[in-house]
Order: C-alpha cells, then sequence, then structure tokens
C-alpha cells in the first residue's frame, strides 16, 4: 500500500471519527436546549382535524404525515385484516386522482412516500421539495373526503393482499410464529390477531364493510395532519384550510373495544415442528399489565439494558461470548394499556435453541437479584437518549411521525426536557424494582421452532 494511499485512509478514518464525535456533540448540546414548542405551531379546524406545523428551515424540504387513529384493533371479528386493505386501498384512487396516481404525483416531484399500519394507528407519510407541500395536501384531502371504493377495487386488494399472505408464508415461514406469539400473549380477537389476516378473514370482508370502515375512522376528526420542514406556519394554515376544512366532520369513533384475556393457551412452552423452517428458531414473549404510565420509561430502559444494541446484556452473551445465537432480535412492544417484551433468535441446533432458553432465564433473574452497575445503567440512559433525541431532531420525517404518534396515543405533544429530567432520576434500584414485580416467570412464553 502506498504512502498517499495510507494517508487518505487516515484522512478519511479521521474525518469518521470527527463526524460521529460531531453528531454526539450535537445530540447532547440539544438535549440541553430543545424545546419543541419554540418553533411549533398546533391549531384543530371545526371539522376536528388536529394540524401540527414544526418550523425547520435547515434543509428546502417537507414531510407531511396524515395519522389515523385505526388499526388492527377496529377491524371487526372474522374480518381480520381490514384496516390492512383500507391502507392499501387509499392508493387506489379518489375524486380527482386515478389509481396509482398519488404515488406517480409524488415521484414526479423527486418526492418519497409510504404508508403503515399498527395495531392502533396508520400512517400515510410523504418527503417532497418544500414547494410542493400544496401538491401533498391537495392528494391527502382528495382521498379523505373521496376515495373511490368499489367491487372491482376491493377484490383487487383482496387478492393482492391473499397472494402476498401465501408467498409470506412459503418465503417467511417464521412470520406465522411472530403472529403466533402475539395470540398466546394476547388470547383475546381485538388485541392478538394478525395484522395482515388471512385468505378465510380477507374473503368475508365486503364491500359494505370496506364503506363502512371508511366512513367511520377515516375522517378529520379522527386524524392528525403533521407538517415539518422549510415552511412558515401562517401559510401552511392557509393551505390546510384551502384542502382540508371543507372536509365534513364524520361519526365519533368510539372507546377501543374492552379486552378479555380470560380464554388463554393450554402451554406457555411450546416445540412446534415445521418442515418450512431451515434453522431452530426460538421466540420468547412476556406481557406486562397493571403498570403505571411513569413506568414505561423504565420498561424501555429494560429493553436497552437487555437487547438494544450490541452491549446488551443477551447480544452479548448470545451472540459475542457464547455464540448460540446466529441471529438475535426484539423489542417492546406497546397496544393501549399493555406492553409487551419479545426476543426472537436463530440458531444451528436444539441444543444451542435450549443453551439460549437459559441464558435468558438467567438474565431476566438477575435483573430481579442484582443492582444494574451505574456504569451499565448509565449507558442504557445515554443511548435511550441519543435514539429519544434522534427521532426528535433527525429528519422532518422522524419528527412528524413522533409527534403524530404522541398526540394519537396521549392526546399531546411529547414533554422533551421533562422526559429527559425523569430519565436522570432512574436508579438501579428503580430497575431491581421493575423487574422483581413484573419479570414472572408464570407469564414467559417460549416457542421453540424446529425444522423436520
Amino acid at each position: 500500500m502506498s504512502t498517499y494511499t495510507r494517508n487518505i485512509r487516515k484522512r478519511l478514518l479521521q474525518l469518521l471519527i470527527f463526524g460521529l464525535v460531531s453528531l454526539a456533540t450535537v445530540i447532547f448540546l440539544t438535549a440541553q436546549v430543545f424545546d419543541l414548542s419554540s418553533n411549533t405551531t398546533q391549531f384543530r379546524l371545526k371539522n376536528g382535524l388536529e394540524v401540527i406545523i414544526y418550523e425547520d428551515p435547515s434543509l428546502p424540504l417537507v414531510s407531511v404525515v396524515v395519522a389515523y387513529a385505526v388499526g388492527s384493533i377496529n377491524d371487526p371479528e372474522n374480518k381480520a385484516g381490514l384496516a390492512f386493505l383500507m391502507q392499501h386501498l387509499m392508493f387506489q384512487g379518489s375524486q380527482n386522482v386515478g389509481p396509482l396516481q398519488h404515488i406517480n404525483y409524488i415521484q414526479n416531484v423527486g418526492g418519497e412516500l409510504n404508508a403503515a399500519t399498527t395495531f392502533d394507528k396508520t400512517y400515510f407519510y410523504e418527503t417532497v421539495p418544500s414547494n410542493q407541500l400544496g401538491l401533498v395536501l391537495w392528494l391527502e384531502s382528495d382521498r379523505m373526503n373521496s376515495l373511490e371504493i368499489s367491487e372491482a377495487t376491493v377484490g383487487k386488494i383482496k387478492e393482492i393482499l391473499i397472494n402476498n399472505d401465501r408467498q409470506r408464508r412459503l418465503q417467511e415461514p417464521y412470520s406465522r410464529y411472530f403472529f403466533l406469539i402475539d395470540q398466546i400473549l394476547y388470547p383475546d380477537f381485538s388485541y392478538g390477531h394478525a395484522l395482515p389476516g388471512s385468505e378465510d378473514t380477507l374473503r368475508n370482508i365486503t364491500v359494505e364493510d370496506v364503506i363502512s370502515f371508511y366512513r367511520r375512522y377515516y375522517v378529520p376528526n379522527n386524524a392528525v395532519l403533521c407538517i415539518s420542514g422549510d415552511v412558515k406556519a401562517q401559510k401552511v394554515r392557509e393551505l390546510v384550510a384551502r384542502y382540508f376544512e371543507t372536509i365534513p366532520r364524520g361519526p365519533e369513533s368510539g372507546s377501543y373495544p374492552a379486552s378479555d384475556f380470560r380464554s388463554v393457551y393450554s402451554s406457555r412452552d411450546q416445540i412446534m415442528i415445521d418442515p418450512l423452517v431451515s434453522t431452530p428458531a426460538l421466540q420468547f414473549g412476556i406481557r406486562f399489565d397493571d403498570f403505571q404510565s411513569g413506568e414505561v420509561q423504565l420498561f424501555k430502559l429494560l429493553e436497552y439494558l437487555l437487547l438494544n444494541g450490541k452491549t446488551s446484556r443477551l447480544y452479548k452473551r448470545l451472540v459475542n461470548k457464547e455464540r448460540l445465537a446466529l441471529y438475535l432480535n426484539g423489542g417492546l412492544e406497546d397496544r393501549r394499556e399493555f406492553l409487551s417484551l419479545k426476543i426472537f433468535l436463530l440458531a444451528n441446533n436444539q441444543i444451542m435453541i435450549d443453551r439460549s432458553k437459559k441464558i435468558i432465564l438467567e438474565e431476566f433473574n438477575r435483573l430481579k437479584t442484582e443492582m444494574v452497575s451505574e456504569k451499565e445503567l448509565s449507558r442504557a440512559k445515554n443511548k435511550y437518549k441519543f435514539d429519544y433525541l434522534s427521532r426528535m431532531t433527525g429528519t422532518n420525517l422522524s419528527r412528524c411521525l413522533a409527534l403524530a404518534e404522541s398526540y394519537l396515543s396521549e392526546g399531546k405533544l411529547p414533554d422533551v426536557p421533562s422526559e429527559l429530567s425523569n430519565l436522570t432520576k432512574v436508579t438501579s434500584y428503580s430497575i431491581l424494582s421493575l423487574a422483581r414485580r413484573h419479570l414472572r416467570e408464570e407469564k414467559y412464553c417460549f416457542i421453540t421452532i424446529l425444522p423436520r
């Protein structure tokens, strides 16, 4: 290697290190001064649409998120997949926009777009040059006000989703166990069924079901519109009023279904033999009930200690030290008044699966019997703070999604100073106390998946 090449590589490495240090410094400084209220405008239209505007002139871009308070929890029984079907149907044309033309309009101006459905929310989002904000608002208002729903389009989307489900079962055989662990943790249709539904439940959905669902949930008073980017609030107000104010208010969506977990699976430790899988796998889950709202942050730190990042306990033991897991993933999931922690791993054989299972139990017991060291807790706090602030201060899109999610979940915007202040108050004893109350062995659920 020539001296010139070595010098170039050395300089690139210096730049990379400087960039990472600079990013960490920016995040640290932002934590001291970041306040949403200084750049945020929030108001509500007469039809109930909540509007949040965040001014960020750093780049000539704008992101728009329209989020509806509807998800798989709102699927009628025996018609699982209706919310997911609606997400796809929203791209099939409205009064002034042809099928899939929404996508073409955005891509033709150099923008990006996507959509997502979760347990209780559905998001539609775009990022475009800031001078194209009017185009996005026109497109979103048109499908909120006048989506085209016909036998042909509903039938077309149903067939697409059914074919996707068949392919997923063949190409992603482990996915069915992600759905199965949900059914074990949440043995209730509203909370535990698979978001995409199945062939049978999708075929049960009628055009009348779709129209009723759309008119009930895809209405301005069940939505939040979040805009972040190089915009001026007053100009955005005018555009939002022009495109959304005339859309009629819909019916109130009502409360979420009450959970009924009386029916339970007979076994919380199952072994499944599956001819479609090629590598043994282990799926773990635990549902947390009866916790206080202030404990959510503690559960998140528990996730960071166990799973989040290469310095987490399970990653270090299962992947780095003992080399049992070929792949390890998981995390905390929020379902209204419930939380669940899930873990998924792949291993070479059943012996390694059994040893991995033992280590998971050992680490859970450690959390219940030993204080987390100050160094380990500090590392988890810093990573949590970095990820939290990255959502708020990263891209316009990440900020929009965070603000919309917070508003639909809590009815208010995130209180960043309070979140960070509460984080500093968490002690090792806080984690120990939480673990002792909630990591109960009778609630652990294991599924071992073995190839035939």
